[in-house]
Order: C-alpha cells, then sequence, then structure tokens
C-alpha cells in the first residue's frame, strides 16, 4: 500500500480501528462473501450455548452455597447482588496481579474445569469467576447465559460484518423478571449492575438453543461514574491559598483509576499524583497526600491532600482577582483545533460534582462580584455554577456541578464538532470566571 494517509491525533476520538486502515485476514469454507450475516449470528449463538452450557451447570455444593447466600434476601436484585458479591470477595482471580496471589501461585493454579472447582479451589480466571456467578443464579432459580458481546473501546461493531473475531464472551446475562440484565464479576472493581465501559451502550449477542437474540447492554447514566471534590481553604492576603483537598472518584472514573494503580506501591501512587497535580497546577505546593480504597471493589477511590498555592489570586492596588473555580485552575479546553476530521467519541458518560470553601483574608469582600452563569442543552448537558458567601462575610463559598452524556449521547458526526466546540469553549470560560475582592469592601452576596 502506498500513500496511505496520516492519521492526525484529535481529542476525544474514535479508537484507532475504528479510524485506521486494517485487515482482517481469515479461513472458511464457502463463499463468505454470500453468508446471511443474520443467520451466522444465530448460528453461532446456538452453537456457543450448546458448546458452553455445561459450564454453569451447578452441583450439589454450588446449590447449597446459593440457597445459604440468598437465604435473606426479599428481592431478585438483592439475590442477584449477594452472588455477585461472593464471587467478587470471596474468590480470588488468577487474571489479576494485585488479587493478592503471588506470582507463583498463580503460575501454579490448576485450570478450572467446572463453577465447582472454582469454589473448592477459591481462585479462577475471570471468566471462571463470571461463569461461577452464572452457576450460583441458576441454582438460585434465574436463567442464566454468556453474553457474546463487541468492545467499542477496539472497534465500532457492525453485524454487517460476520465473523466472530470481532465479538468475545464479555459477560453473564441474568433474566429478572422477563429483562435481561449484565453482570461481570469477573472484572476488577466493576460496580453491582455496571460493565466496563468498552461493553456498555453496544449490541450484545445472548446465546440461546433456539433462537439467539441481539440486546442493548444498558449505559451508566452520568451519575454513576461521578468526581465530587471538595476543598476548603484560606486566603491570604498576599494571594497565597492553602488548604485541604477531597477528590472522590465512582463507577468508570474508579475502575481505571483503580487498575492504573493497584499494582504501584503507596509511595508510587503518591507521586504519581503529586505529578498529575503539578501538571495542571505547576506553582502548587502538594503534601500530606492520602488514597484511599485503591483495591477496595465497593467503595469510591479517594484522594485528600494538603495544597498551598502561591499567588493563585493576583493582587491589583486593594483588590484581589480570584478563580472562584479552584478545580478547574490551569485546565485546558477540551477542544484546541478550529477543523476536525473525525467523530467526537466520548467513552462514557460523567458528572461532576464540586465545593470551594475559601476563608476571605481580613477586611476584604466581594467587590460587586457576579457569579459565573449556567448555561446546558437538555438532555445531553446542564452546567451549574453558584457564588456566594457566608453571612459573616468571612467565607467565599463556590458549587458547580456539571453533567455529560445524558441519554447515552457520546458519539458525535464530525459535522457537530462547531457546537460542541462552542459549548466546551463555554465551559472553559465560565470555569475561568474571576472575581473581585476588594479591600474594605461592603460584604455582598449572590
Amino acid at each position: 500500500m502506498t500513500d496511505v494517509p496520516a492519521v492526525p491525533d484529535e481529542a476525544r476520538m474514535p479508537p484507532d480501528d475504528q479510524v485506521k486502515m486494517w485487515m482482517l485476514v481469515f479461513y472458511a469454507a464457502g463463499d463468505v462473501s454470500r453468508q446471511d450475516p443474520q443467520k451466522y449470528w444465530s448460528d453461532l449463538g446456538k452453537k456457543f450455548y450448546d458448546g458452553t452450557k455445561s459450564l454453569m451447570k451447578p452441583n450439589d455444593d454450588v446449590k447449597k452455597l446459593a440457597a445459604s447466600l440468598i437465604a435473606d434476601a426479599k428481592t431478585d436484585d438483592e439475590k442477584l447482588a449477594k452472588l455477585f458479591e461472593f464471587c467478587r470477595t470471596k474468590i480470588k482471580s488468577t487474571s489479576d496481579d494485585a488479587s493478592g496471589l503471588t506470582a507463583e501461585e498463580r503460575a501454579k493454579a490448576k485450570d478450572n474445569k467446572n463453577p465447582s472447582d472454582t469454589l473448592k479451589r477459591g481462585m479462577g480466571s475471570s471468566a471462571d469467576i463470571d461463569l461461577l456467578f452464572a452457576s450460583l443464579a441458576t441454582a438460585a432459580g434465574f436463567d442464566a447465559r454468556i453474553v457474546l458481546a463487541p468492545d467499542r473501546g477496539d472497534l465500532f461493531f457492525d453485524k454487517g460484518m460476520p465473523n466472530a473475531y470481532f465479538i468475545d464472551p464479555q459477560n453473564i446475562a441474568i433474566n429478572v423478571g422477563g429483562t435481561w440484565k449484565f453482570y461481570n464479576p469477573g472484572f476488577n472493581y466493576i460496580p453491582f449492575g455496571m460493565l466496563r465501559w468498552q461493553e456498555e451502550g453496544e449490541q450484545a449477542l445472548i446465546t440461546d438453543p433456539k433462537q439467539p437474540v441481539w440486546i442493548e447492554t444498558p449505559m451508566s447514566a452520568p451519575d454513576k461514574s461521578q468526581i465530587l471534590r471538595r476543598a476548603k481553604l484560606k486566603l491570604l492576603d498576599d494571594g497565597t491559598l492553602e488548604g485541604d483537598i477531597t477528590v472522590q472518584y465512582s463507577g468508570h472514573f474508579a475502575i481505571e483509576r483503580k487498575e492504573d494503580i493497584d499494582e504501584e506501591s503507596d509511595t508510587a501512587r503518591e507521586d504519581s499524583l503529586k505529578a498529575e497535580l503539578k501538571d495542571q497546577m505547576s506553582a502548587a505546593e502538594i503534601t500530606n497526600i492520602k488514597i484511599q480504597n485503591v483495591t477496595d471493589y465497593v467503595n469510591p477511590l479517594i484522594y485528600t491532600y494538603h495544597v498551598r498555592f502561591p499567588a493563585y489570586a493576583q493582587r491589583t492596588g486593594k483588590r484581589l482577582f480570584l478563580q472562584p473555580a479552584f478545580f478547574q485552575h490551569g485546565v485546558e479546553p477540551v477542544f484546541a483545533t478550529a477543523g476536525r476530521k473525525y467523530p467526537i467519541y466520548f467513552h462514557y458518560p460523567w458528572s461532576e460534582d464540586d465545593r470551594v470553601e475559601i476563608e476571605l483574608p481580613a477586611g476584604y469582600a466581594l467587590d460587586n462580584a457576579d457569579a459565573p452563569a449556567p448555561f446546558g442543552s437538555a438532555p445531553i448537558s446542564e452546567y451549574k455554577p453558584r457564588l456566594a458567601v457566608t453571612p459573616d462575610g468571612k467565607t467565599l463559598l463556590y458549587t458547580r456541578s456539571f453533567f455529560f452524556g445524558g441519554g447515552g449521547n457520546v458519539l458525535f458526526p464530525v459535522e457537530s464538532y462547531p457546537q460542541l466546540k462552542a459549548y466546551f469553549d463555554q465551559l472553559h470560560k465560565q470555569d475561568s470566571h474571576s472575581i473581585a475582592l476588594k479591600q474594605g469592601a461592603a460584604t455582598a452576596s449572590n
């Protein structure tokens, strides 16, 4: 091949295999070009079901365990949550380096032939753990199936390309009251009721002996993947800002960050966080870093630290000019280029919730400060900032809520780039909004 065009690196672009040229070479009997995609996928779903149904069959030990685990559960969701929790916390994953197993223990681990082997040994691959969950659910009276699904982190799936290369056994589907729900206890840190972002909002093939069906997996709403940030700060009259910070990640944010750092030492984790913060706020001094829940399967990932930021506020005469949106200080615009070649792709919906408290220097108050303006594009996104002072006039209160991707809107055609860029440019402008504090000014609030 010659004259293959380069692929420019653009912010929030689709996966490489979606924008780059590639070729799939495979062997097959007959004329594949005439293969009916619908029949191909149906046959594959039937064949896979027949070949794997024995892998989920519960024996007496599994049945006994399932009965004990769900004994106190009142609803189907409670039953499945208890089974999920057992598989997540009581079975060590040989697929995960941070499972607590040594490299030698993982190397010596025997292959599990069925869920009872996984249960007896207390360990197994991520697939083994998924199968044990399916077996326990079956023993509890649920209809459980292996799901064949694509990975939208690699390529956007097209059912018109009939080849098993594009889908894998990714998770377990359970029929709950006539509705298929999806679970993946074998993959670390995924909360009950969620999947990896790469598997959400995708067409998934539920295997069946007679009629496999395509079901779209639900995409988690913005509030499921949240960054919650809290700052309690004190501003000095020379512009220095100092105080304590807490940042909490949940959902897909937590999954990704935990996977990135769960094998690092405490020192390496702290160094990584410090480097990340210095990239954004180079003048800030970061100390007393604590990182919680790194290998916790349920609770959010939490960072706490102390910050001292010289000259955060600029002093001019009797005034200090201050950016209330502390967590957005130094953040670059999402989209910097005027033009665009490829669609815009956000991996998953998310939300942000900030609260910043700033104790003002003695004798200073808001100088007729206006608050940054809210705006939105319902139901996809909404931005709501608020600025106020406490009744005694001593503390500035800034809150900011933002979400994006409502309704599962994460992929946008290149034609919508001007509108998207304008939207995020407006977000950046409002986040960069500065207010004036004046020495000796009357106390005001908004």
